[in-house]
C-alpha cells in the first residue's frame, strides 16, 4: 500500500473511491480537474474485501485467493486510471489498494483528504453509499466534504457554470454558503445562493394573498442576511441571491441543471437530530444532474 503524506493544508489530498465502475472513472476526472485548479495532489484508493469484492475484480482474479485478488484489484485500479485522462499541467496521483471493506478504507482515508470524492450509480461503492445506511456512515465519520459525482464532467478550463448552494439558515448551510464561495473564488465561477421557500403548511386564518408575499419577503431576508454573514465582501467573486417559489428540494435540482456543482450542508433546518444527511440533501445526491458536495456544520 502506497502511504500519502501531507503536512500542510494546501497540500493535503483530494480522496477519490475507485470500484472499476463508470461512475468512479468520472469521480476521478472530476478530483483530477478540481485538483489542476486547487494545486493538490489525488490519492485513488480501491478498498476490497473477499465476501464483497467490486465485481470487476472478481471476474479478473485468475486465482480466487487472497494473492490472486489482491493483484487483480491492483490491475483494476491502474486500468481505471489509465481510461481517465490526466490534466494538463498533470497532477501528482497516488494509489492505494487495501484488503479492507470499501466504506471503512475510505473513512480512515478521508482524515488525511481536503475532500473525498464517490460516483453516482456505480454497481459497487457508490450504489453501498448512496443505500442509506452506509451513506450516513460515511457522512457522519468523514469531517470534510464529501462530493458524489453525477451528471457530465466536463474539462472545460475555465467552466463558466455556476456554483449553486442550498441556503436555509442553518449552521451546516452556513458553512456550505462559505465552502462554496471558496471554491467559486479558486474557479473564478459565479455563485448562485439559493432558498426554495414553498411551504405546506397552513396560513391559520391569514389570507392567502398576505401569507405568501410574506413567504417571498422573508426568504428574500434569509439569502440577504446570509450573504452579509458568510460572504467576504473583498471578495470578486459574482453573488446572485435566488428566492424560489418552490419546495427547497425542486428548487436545487433546477438549478442543478445549469450548475458545475450544487452545495448542500448535511441536515437543514427540521428533522431528528440523528439523521446526518437531511431530504434536501438526500435527494440532490440521488438526483442532482451535476456534481454534489455535502458539507458538515
Amino acid at each position: 500500500m502506497q502511504e500519502t503524506t501531507v503536512s500542510t493544508e494546501s497540500t493535503r489530498t483530494i480522496l477519490v473511491g475507485i470500484d472499476g465502475s463508470a461512475g468512479s472513472e468520472a469521480a476521478l476526472h472530476w478530483a483530477l480537474e478540481t485538483a489542476r485548479i486547487e494545486h493538490r495532489p489525488v490519492t485513488a484508493l480501491l478498498g476490497w474485501t473477499a465476501d464483497g469484492l467490486p465485481r470487476p475484480v472478481y471476474r479478473a482474479a485468475v486465482n480466487a485467493d487472497h494473492k490472486g485478488l489482491a493483484a487483480a484489484a491492483a490491475a483494476m485500479l491502474d486500468r481505471t486510471i489509465e481510461r481517465v485522462p490526466m490534466p494538463d499541467p498533470p497532477v501528482e496521483l497516488h494509489k492505494i489498494v487495501v484488503d479492507q471493506d470499501p466504506v471503512d478504507a475510505l473513512v480512515a482515508e478521508a482524515k488525511n483528504a481536503s475532500l473525498t470524492v464517490i460516483g453516482a450509480r456505480s454497481p459497487g461503492l457508490a450504489h453501498r453509499i448512496l443505500a442509506g445506511s452506509v451513506a450516513q456512515q460515511l457522512l457522519h465519520h468523514c469531517s470534510g466534504p464529501v462530493v458524489v459525482v453525477r451528471g457530465t464532467v466536463t474539462g472545460d478550463q475555465p467552466d463558466q457554470r455556476p456554483i449553486v448552494v442550498g441556503v436555509d439558515g442553518s449552521e451546516p448551510s452556513q458553512a456550505a454558503v462559505r465552502w462554496a464561495a471558496a471554491k467559486a473564488a479558486e474557479r473564478g465561477a459565479p455563485l448562485h445562493l439559493v432558498h426554495g421557500f414553498r411551504s405546506n403548511i397552513t396560513t391559520f386564518g391569514v389570507p392567502l394573498d398576505e401569507f405568501y408575499p410574506s413567504l417571498r419577503t422573508g426568504a428574500e431576508q434569509l439569502l440577504a442576511d446570509v450573504a452579509t454573514a458568510d460572504l467576504d465582501d473583498d471578495s470578486d467573486v459574482k453573488v446572485s441571491l435566488q428566492a424560489v417559489d418552490d419546495t427547497p428540494t425542486r428548487a436545487l435540482l433546477n438549478a442543478s441543471a445549469d450548475a458545475q456543482l450544487v452545495v448542500v450542508g448535511t441536515r437543514g433546518r427540521g428533522g431528528f437530530a440523528e439523521l446526518v444527511l437531511g431530504s434536501t440533501a438526500h435527494q440532490c445526491v440521488l438526483h442532482a444532474a451535476c456534481p454534489v458536495a455535502v458539507i458538515h456544520g
